[in-house]
């Protein structure tokens, strides 16, 4: 403890205090933090727990340490010798392992999230998006929007403003072989909100059937098809701590208040992401998915 005192107070010695205190330990304690987190562990709440301790004991509060104690042994220094040169390089030294330490920080719960085999993959070489485009048209005379493409970032908000705008709104009409899970949900809040109904003339399925199923009428074209498969994480950011299981159990939640038929709903998460499952006409209307089934469009 009274080494710990004496190097705060910047009783050391400038070169004990750079090299020691500082060079030294901070480099030992940056070559152990990798072992707090992945590829050295898994990703898990333990990892999230020990990267987190770690970061706190040793990446700020020892890290203060070294930095007070290098800033006090400076003025001793330039007090009773006056190199300001030598001041200065353990300044530039001291500023740097921070910036270092920072790096270090920022890799580690970078790690606790990101898919490890493609922290190396996709380090060169950036693949194409998961997600393709999206857009909000309106039609029939101001009382449809007319919704295409990939339920991506951002689709909520922009439903969200030209509802907003345009009060005349009734229905939304869906195409879309889905996407993001959340913006399925946020635009079925707003379809809810706005009391709004559905309607599927071409396809939707995955993430697009959440938001068909808030529609307070849903009708289907004679050429329609609504598609159901399990959840899925395809993206390079993986995360232990989301579970595609639970997060279908929060849908199918969604989709009981909405009244569909329990049977059916046993059976719509039964295929794998990699396939679909497109219901009959009559199955759907059995279920309730479907109110009406609409011959022109």
């Amino acid at each position: 403890m009274e080494y710990i005192r004496s190097h705060w107070r910047g009783e050391q010695s400038l070169f004990w205090s750079f090299w020691v205190n500082l060079a030294a330990l901070r480099l030992l304690i940056l070559l152990v933090e990798q072992f707090t987190h992945p590829p050295f562990t898994n990703q898990s709440m333990a990892a999230i727990v020990a990267t987190f301790l770690y970061t706190l004991i040793f990446q700020l509060i020892v890290c203060v340490w070294q930095v007070r104690g290098i800033i006090k042994a400076c003025d001793r220094y330039m007090a009773s010798i006056g190199f300001y040169s030598r001041v200065l390089l353990a300044q530039i030294g001291m500023v740097a392992s921070i910036f270092l330490t920072l790096f270090f920080v920022l890799g580690a719960f970078q790690s606790l999230f990101e898919d490890p085999s493609a922290m190396y993959k996709n380090r060169y070489k950036k693949g194409p998006p998961l997600l393709g485009e999206y857009s909000l048209t309106i039609v029939d005379d101001g009382r449809r929007i007319h919704m295409e493409g990939d339920f991506n970032i951002g689709l909520t908000k922009d439903l969200r403003a030209l509802l907003e705008k345009h009060s005349n709104i009734k229905g939304v009409v869906l195409n879309s072989s889905g996407g993001r899970v959340t913006e399925g949900r946020g635009v079925a809040k707003l379809i809810k909100k706005y009391g709004l109904d559905t309607f599927v003339f071409d396809v939707c399925k995955s993430a697009c059937m959440t938001a068909f199923i808030g529609g307070t009428v849903r009708n289907i074209g004679v050429n329609g098809r609504l598609g159901f498969h399990q959840f899925t994480m395809d993206s390079i950011q993986k995360t232990p701590y989301l579970d595609p299981v639970e997060e279908q159990k929060v849908d199918l939640a969604f989709y009981t208040a909405q009244k569909l038929d329990p049977e059916f709903l046993k059976k719509i998460f039964q295929t794998s992401h990699t396939d679909i499952w497109f219901p009959s006409t009559e199955e759907l209307l059995a279920a309730g998915v479907v109110h009406n089934i609409r011959v022109a469009r």
